[in-house]
């Protein structure tokens, strides 16, 4: 199987596992989780991880969530960030849904995507953070949990 279709089985994967879990997939989650699946996983991908804002950052991962979404097999639901302080919108949260089947034949890497799926936004922020900080120095969210360097 070639190196994109892999990926895009595994996406929609994710996205399988997450709807019958009944969590959220958000775009910081979906980057975060595949990090882990190659860091830890030992799933290499090639997806090319930098160091980004909210830590590990793969703008090809991003490419095939998009290609994804406008083949229709992904849909995006966004809502709008509410500054606590200003009522002011500050961005918009992106939560990915499978919108069409999903293979589940590799039985040890859905067992991988329940374990982290289940886990909230922040507490694979937290771990992703501490674990692998090199991936997280220009993250403003990683300041506010350690301090400032």
């Amino acid at each position: 199987m070639a190196r994109a279709d892999r990926v895009y089985q595994l996406i929609k994967l994710l996205l399988y596992v997450a709807k019958e879990e009944g969590v959220e997939v958000t775009a910081t989650k979906l980057q975060k989780i595949f990090f882990l699946l190659e860091k830890e996983g030992g799933v290499d991908l090639g997806l090319e991880f930098t160091p980004w804002f909210f830590g590990p950052y793969s703008s090809l991962l991003q490419d095939y969530i998009d290609k994804l979404i406008e083949k229709g097999d992904v849909s995006v639901e966004e809502e709008e960030v509410i500054d606590v302080l200003s009522g002011q919108v500050v961005g918009y949260k992106r939560v990915y849904v499978l919108s069409s089947d999903a293979s589940q034949d590799d039985k040890s890497i859905e067992k991988f995507f329940r374990k982290w799926v289940k886990m909230s936004r922040s507490e694979i922020l937290n771990y992703v953070y501490r674990k692998y900080p090199e991936y997280a120095k220009y993250s403003l969210i990683r300041d506010k949990i350690f301090g400032s360097p």
